[in-house]
């Protein structure tokens, strides 16, 4: 038998949001955080895990375009025809691993951006540390309003996930949030995973109802919950969208600040995902670096400075005019 550690590992990205809370004509995984649209974080965090493939589930009418977008990032693209929850989306990528045995599925959403890709190696370890049939990824979340419960057994073994629509006044008490991403074993998930039904005030297939069900038919069901809440939050709305924002900035400022680049004033600068800044570089308030800008080393940038697609060369000093 192989070692569970050495077992093939495959990631599902359910991608086909209509971004109704969104109230949005772009697909809700296309919206750009920090320049780039969501779903690609999500792609890199799959990447890092090593798999050996990753599906997409798009479906809506935004489709065609984000397939468009993520052609060339190697993965694969499953169709969900009409939106009928996340079970559903799964349900799609079944075919493609039906002759699959002795394997993991790695779940998350396209509108997750923010988990590490630290994190994401660590639940998968914790998963086949314990030989579980499903790993569920969680936080205690300050104001857990929108998120599914997690109602625990015993230790790290999870009963069940109960969703806010459908939770009681106790459960809806419970901080401890499902993140809406999992790791299970590819032969018992779409065993059980045809019992879930819609019997729900959404009428959809919830994948959190098969976490109920391995529990009571297999065991072997756990939680795996993490310090830092804010890595587990979701983009479902622009107020979402825009705290993500925020901490997306916090950490790429974070990162270059390390790095040896000073800001005068970090909160008031903004800095897409793609810019690169040289050691010794001094950054003023109120500038926007956007693009793939680049700045060499001893530059002095700002205040008041927009760049987009620049290169600045080492020791150039840009200012507003």
């Amino acid at each position: 038998m192989r070692n569970r550690f050495q077992k093939p590992l495959y990631v599902a990205i359910l991608a086909a949001g209509e971004s109704k809370r969104m109230n949005s004509a772009v697909s809700k995984v296309m919206h750009r955080l920090a320049g780039r649209p969501l779903l690609y974080y999500c792609i890199d965090i799959a990447k890092s895990l090593n798999p050996k493939e990753i599906f997409v589930v798009v479906g809506g009418p935004h489709r065609e375009k984000v397939m468009d977008e993520f052609k060339n990032t190697g993965v694969t693209f499953v169709e969900q025809p009409e939106p009928k929850g996340t079970g559903d989306a799964v349900m799609k990528v079944e075919p493609h691993l039906r002759n699959v045995t002795d394997a993991d599925l790695f779940v998350m959403p396209g509108d997750a951006p923010l988990l590490t890709e630290g994190t994401a190696q660590k639940f998968v370890e914790f998963h086949r540390a314990r030989g579980a049939v499903a790993t569920v990824l969680t936080a205690e979340h300050p104001n857990p309003t929108g998120y599914g419960r997690i109602i625990r057994s015993v230790g790290d073994r999870i009963m069940m996930i109960v969703e806010e629509s459908d939770a009681f006044p106790e459960e809806k008490a419970i901080r401890e949030i499902n993140s809406g991403i999992y790791v299970f074993d590819v032969e018992y998930l779409f065993q059980w995973l045809k019992e879930i039904r819609p019997d729900n005030r959404q009428n959809e297939y919830y994948l959190t109802d098969v976490i109920e069900i391995l529990q009571r038919r297999v065991g072997g069901v756990y939680a795996y919950k993490i310090d830092d809440w804010k890595e587990v939050l979701g983009v479902n709305t622009r107020h979402d969208l825009a705290n993500a924002e925020r901490i997306m900035q916090e950490r790429l400022k974070s990162k270059w600040i390390g790095s040896g680049v000073s800001f005068i004033d970090p909160d008031a600068v903004y800095i897409e995902y793609y810019v690169e800044i040289g050691r010794d570089t001094i950054i003023y308030p109120f500038v926007a670096l956007l693009g793939r800008t680049k700045i060499g080393q001893n530059a002095i940038i700002g205040p008041n400075v927009v760049l987009e697609d620049a290169e600045i060369k080492d020791g150039e000093v840009i200012r507003w005019r």
